[in-house]
């Protein structure tokens, strides 16, 4: 059953965080995951958001989503992301 990494940034340093994207790309393929989709908030229509952009990815399962995020590849990744915004990453399993 797929899984869904949502992934919602709010940006404070976009340049630096640009170093991060392309070097964490590379890290997914082993894992089997794929970006689908990724863009800024157009509007909050209900309820409470703080943060401006929105990452979607899929996984096989969660299991491979997990694997990914605690992989050593990505560990070596995610510093890279470090002082450039606040990040929420939330896992979903499909039904």
């Amino acid at each position: 059953m797929s899984a869904f990494l949502i992934v919602h940034s709010k940006l404070t340093e976009p340049e630096l965080f640009q170093n991060y994207v392309e070097a964490a790309g590379a890290s997914l393929d082993q894992y089997e995951g794929k970006y689908l989709l990724g863009g800024s908030l157009s509007a909050l229509l209900e309820g409470e958001h703080d943060k401006e952009r929105t990452v979607i990815f899929e996984f096989p399962s969660s299991e491979k989503a997990k694997d990914w995020y605690n992989s050593e590849e990505y560990a070596k990744v995610k510093p890279l992301r470090e002082n450039t915004g606040s990040f929420d990453f939330v896992l979903i399993d499909s039904f």
